[in-house]
């Protein structure tokens, strides 16, 4: 039960996509505007839309108990600020780099 799975429903005038998540135990139907599922004509349509809808939550925002992981951690926004240096052999000291833009 524990994985990720795609599929069709036959409904009245054609079928419905679904797609399933790893940590939900229902299916998603795939909705268009105003909360509406969508109705393909074929079988291959639908399940082509399934395919495409999982890739598209696999791919997208990480989500780690409810809330969305932020690309960046508060370790690196404050590393990122730090301008680029050396250290001389036997010295404590860092010295920081600059570097000149080309004329």
């Amino acid at each position: 039960m524990n994985e990720f799975a795609i599929g069709y429903m036959p409904v009245a005038g054609g079928f419905i996509a679904w797609f399933r998540k790893v940590h939900k135990c229902d299916n998603e139907i795939l909705k268009g505007k105003g909360g509406h599922p969508i109705i393909y004509e074929t079988k291959a349509e639908a399940k082509a839309a399934a395919g495409e809808a999982i890739v598209a939550y696999i791919n997208g925002p990480l989500v780690r108990d409810g809330a969305v992981v932020e690309a960046q951690s508060a370790a690196d926004a404050v590393f990122n600020g730090l301008k680029p240096f050396i250290r001389q052999r036997g010295s404590k000291r860092r010295t920081e780099v600059e570097r000149r833009e080309r004329a």
